[in-house]
């Protein structure tokens, strides 16, 4: 935030342009606190002076308290005042200027906000507000502790008014177990186990909500006496009555899954004016690079660009971490995968990418360029050329040298002149805050001041280096540390001649915060640079352990490393951490080449063994979990295949790639498919029992992707490689080749291949059996035979109970809600709805789009089409993201009907051309009586339209391109999905 912040929510803190400035000593924090408590009443003299001092007042009290309102007014200009008012003194500031009125402000502005995605977002802004306890520092004053209390009570109403939002916008299963804890925790908060209770319900499960109810009545009684509210005993009543209204209501069109960028782990100090002058450049020019050297902070700076235009570009902001990226290869897939975009059929991973940008407006942040140069630059200059609303922002020790490049020199913090500055320079303030973080209390004087410039003028001003000296002040004085700087750097001035001075700085410094280690905390942080992005404490116990460096120690070596700032702790509730780059590449430098070959070798096989106990758990009730840990560790799942490459390691590669495909079919990860194809190559790859399953992934992946004969064809070798080697090959072939079967219309040979998959399932795990008999009872549905689809769906849930995996538990409602559409539409809609939230719970989201896919078009077909033609839009998207056609054409032959409902007959009959040019308009439909409704719609846009106009409009559908159908489909959405439009 630019101008003055004065934060109480925590410790009292000045803040300008976000910088921190030192208040001074104690009296006046206490008076600048008291002021800001009274809310810009008229705090008398008399009052001040008692608080201040008590019964022990200086010879002259007014004068002592001229002298520190003087000073704080030099502070507060001209953004707020202290104003003389008889019978004593006021604070005049906005609301925007204190921390606890901000958080008042957005607490007011969210509940009058209509939209509870615009309320969520206010919420998670004004609880961003508090860093700690409210007046923390003064809790022994009455004043102080009545506002914290009162500030404490809006904060939890604040929280609950967050949940209350995010209620309303379906997110019900993400919030149970946060809802569980918060209600534990607040076991008197009734509105908290309300939002339980109404979570619970939406999410399926009315047994347990209805459990939690009593038990919530039962604890008021028992312990207060009392009974619980007439609203929550309304609400239990809604619930056993099951009362739809319970639900949440339809949000607004083209809503998506929550997305974050990086968090910001600390504050940025010193850049405010090139953060607004960046800002400006990236108006103006398409392709801004950051250059400068390690540890300058081009990072933190592009991060915060990343969060500070967030919503200027619509949230389509994505940061694609590269540091993590050891071959130019993955570049392209990285970044793809940043923007939840897979490989498309007949397009490379590259002109699927391009393809998707084509139309977008995006602000595309690629972090730590340099070791991969080429490859970025080349890409950049791809995306600047065909995609005209996509901006590049790049971070890099070099420029990508591309003509349209506007190069940003990134430069250090000012140190300042000399000793006669009047304002704290941005290199002192940043080394004070990352000094008091390091040592809590710690508050210079004046002697330490003048140290404090010493060493930020010898370390250039450089960020990194600034933080890691800071780290120091833990053990050492300010003085005593320029001391040891000063021979420190004496010592190492001849070495690295090569390097620029800054960057030579940087680097004595990091290895003079190296050589302070610990032999063993050397060892360890060497080890550490071997993992890509963040790792657990685990991964870090089994990959950085050995004879020489036992597992039990490095737990506590590695706290070691965090308390010196050699490392970050990134995420403390998962015990995730990371090293900066800079960081990173010199501790990999300290290891000689077989040392690195052994922990990278430890490093692949540690992934490789949690990405085998994650497949296990994906079958069970610990599913999501093992979905979350994927996603944490997939840049080092990517590290561990490039590894199996690197050394045509076959078992390695194809393990891995085999214990991965149910994550990457769930999760909609693409790379893992090509992946597939590359290990498969692996000399001596044939003969490995895991080689049948790492082709059928190939297979999936072609199926999904639309290439059907491609599909076929790599089912048909992985059927044949696990007969000749006698190994069970887990049915995705079959599975492929049925899909892409029936898609072709040859329904016979589809359901014969399901038969082949369902009987090996009947040998394996519970769940493995659940979706096979999904996939039967879908086929069953498909051509008519609706009991039979029925019935088999009844033996999919039974397994899917036995394995416990949300996936089999929501395919096997998907298969009953789809076989009961016909004949009873609601229990369908019950059963679909069911679908799309164990998906969720899952992580699936596959079978999450694919179920709500269905309700929307029972929703259509029931009165509802334009809302459910705005929910469209959200799975239209999804199959565009993750190159899924096979799927894609589905949803939009249901997009097809809707328009015809809506007598939008022109851009009906356009996107019939499409499907019907695709080959899609009647394969695969998953109700056999959605052919016959579907061919009856185009007769009748044939009446409606002439013969002559629906031919035209054909001949437009069949002319565009794949991006081009979904991009008409989206239009027709966005202009028909409103409830009042008119279709002329």
């Amino acid at each position: 935030m630019d101008g003055l912040e004065i934060r109480v929510l925590g410790g009292i803190t000045l803040v300008r342009d976000g910088e921190p400035v030192a208040i001074g000593g104690p009296k006046p924090r206490l008076f600048l606190a008291l002021m800001v408590a009274r809310g810009g009443e008229v705090v008398s003299t008399d009052r001040i002076c008692d608080e201040l001092w008590g019964e022990q007042l200086p010879a002259d009290p007014g004068a002592v308290l001229q002298s520190n309102i003087s000073r704080l007014r030099k502070l507060l200009r001209p953004d707020a005042d202290i104003v003389a008012q008889p019978p004593g003194y006021l604070l005049r500031a906005t609301p925007e200027a204190i921390d606890a009125r901000r958080f008042e402000q957005l607490c007011s502005v969210a509940k009058q906000a209509s939209d509870p995605a615009v309320a969520a977002d206010r919420l998670r802004e004004a609880l961003a507000c508090w860093r700690g306890g409210a007046f923390e520092e003064f809790a022994e004053f009455d004043w102080a502790r009545v506002e914290a209390v009162r500030l404490d009570e809006l904060r939890a109403n604040a929280r609950e008014d967050l949940l209350e939002a995010r209620l309303a916008l379906g997110e019900h299963a993400e919030l149970v177990g946060e809802l569980e804890a918060l209600a534990a925790e607040h076991p008197l908060r009734e509105r908290l186990h309300q939002q339980l209770v109404v979570a619970l319900y939406r999410g399926g499960r009315s047994a347990e909500a209805l459990r939690h109810a009593d038990d919530y009545g039962r604890q008021l009684r028992d312990e207060l006496g009392i009974e619980p509210s007439p609203t929550f005993r309304d609400l239990e009543s809604r619930v056993l009555n099951d009362d739809p209204t319970l639900m949440p209501a339809v949000p607004s069109p083209r809503r998506v899954r929550a997305r974050r960028l990086p968090a910001e782990t600390t504050q940025l100090v010193g850049r405010a004016a090139e953060l607004d002058q960046l800002a400006h450049r990236l108006r103006t020019d398409r392709l801004v690079t950051l250059t400068g050297p390690g540890g300058v902070g081009k990072t933190r700076l592009a991060l915060s660009l990343a969060h500070d235009l967030w919503d200027e570009y619509g949230g389509e902001v994505f940061v694609a971490e590269l540091a993590p990226v050891h071959d130019a290869a993955s570049t392209v897939a990285a970044i793809a995968t940043v923007l939840d975009v897979q490989q498309r059929q007949h397009l490379s991973i590259e002109e699927t990418l391009i393809e998707y940008l084509r139309t977008r407006r995006v602000l595309l942040v690629l972090d730590n360029c340099e070791h991969l140069r080429a490859a970025a630059a080349a890409l950049s200059e791809r995306i600047l050329s065909l995609c005209p609303e996509v901006t590049v922002l790049a971070t890099s020790r070099e420029v990508l040298g591309l003509p349209s490049e506007c190069v940003w020199r990134v430069g250090p913090l000012g140190v300042g002149s000399d000793g006669s500055d009047t304002e704290v320079p941005p290199a002192v303030a940043l080394f004070v805050e990352r000094a008091r973080a390091a040592r809590p209390g710690f508050e210079p004087g004046s002697d330490d001041l003048v140290a404090i410039a010493e060493i930020v003028r010898r370390l250039d001003g450089l960020p990194l280096a600034i933080e890691l000296a800071a780290a120091r002040i833990r053990a050492l004085s300010p003085a005593a540390l320029v001391e040891r700087l000063e021979g420190r750097f004496e010592i190492l001035s001849g070495s690295q001649s090569a390097m620029t001075p800054r960057h030579r700085t940087l680097v004595d410094l990091v290895a003079w915060s190296y050589d302070l280690l610990e032999p063993d905390e050397q060892r360890l942080f060497g080890r550490l640079g071997v993992f890509a992005g963040s790792f657990g404490i685990d991964a870090a116990e089994g990959t950085c352990g050995d004879d020489e460096l036992s597992a039990a120690r490095v737990s506590m070596l590695l706290a070691n490393l965090v308390d010196k700032s050699m490392v970050q702790l990134v995420d403390e509730q998962r015990s995730r951490y990371r090293l900066l780059e800079t960081l990173r590449q010199f501790g990999h430098d300290r290891l000689d080449d077989d040392e690195r070959a052994a922990v990278r070798d430890r490093h692949a096989h540690w992934y490789l063994d949690l990405a085998e106990r994650g497949a296990i758990a994906l079958t069970g009730p610990d599913e999501p979990a093992a979905v979350v840990t994927f996603d944490l560790d997939f840049d080092n799942l990517r590290s561990a295949y490039r590894w199996s490459i690197d050394q045509a390691d076959a078992d390695l590669g194809l393990r891995l790639v085999a214990a991965l495909r149910e994550y990457a079919i769930r999760a909609m990860h693409a790379e893992v498919t090509a992946w597939a194809n590359a290990v498969s190559d692996i000399p001596g790859a044939d003969a490995h029992p895991r080689f049948p399953v790492v082709v059928a992934v190939a297979a999936y992946g072609a199926f999904v992707r639309g290439d059907l004969e491609r599909a076929i064809e790599l089912a048909e070798r992985a059927v044949a490689a696990a007969e000749r080697l006698g190994v069970d090959g887990s049915g995705l072939a079959e599975r492929s080749m049925g899909n892409a079967l029936f898609y072709l219309g040859e329904e016979a040979r589809g359901v014969e291949w399901m038969d082949h998959m369902l009987a090996s399932a009947r040998t394996g795990s519970p769940a493995r059996l659940a979706h096979a008999l999904y996939m039967r009872s879908v086929a069953h549905t498909s051509l008519g035979e609706y009991v039979k689809g029925a019935q088999l769906a009844g033996e999919a849930r039974a397994a899917a109970a036995t394995s416990g995996s949300p996936t089999a538990k929501a395919q096997a409602s998907y298969a009953l809600g789809l076989a009961l559409e016909s004949a009873n539409p609601v229990e369908a809609t019950a059963h679909l709805r069911e679908a799309v939230e164990l998906a969720r719970v899952a992580g699936n989201r596959w079978i999450e789009a694919f179920a709500q896919t269905e309700v929307l078009w029972l929703r259509a077909r029931e009165g509802e089409p334009r809302e459910a033609l705005a929910r469209y839009a959200d799975v239209v998207e999804l199959w565009y993201r993750g190159g899924d056609w096979a799927n894609q054409w589905l949803s939009l032959r249901h997009v097809f009907g809707i328009l015809v409902q809506l007598r939008a007959h022109r851009g009906a009959a356009t996107l019939h051309g499409a499907l019907t040019a695709a080959g899609a308009a009647y394969a695969l439909p998953f109700v056999a009586a959605d052919a016959e409704h579907l061919s009856i719609l185009a007769q009748q846009l044939r009446g409606e339209l002439g013969a002559s106009a629906f031919a035209a409009a054909v001949r437009l559908g069949a002319s565009l391109s794949d991006g081009e159908i979904v991009e008409f489909a989206r239009e027709q959405i966005d202009a028909l999905s409103g409830p009042t439009t008119r279709v002329p």
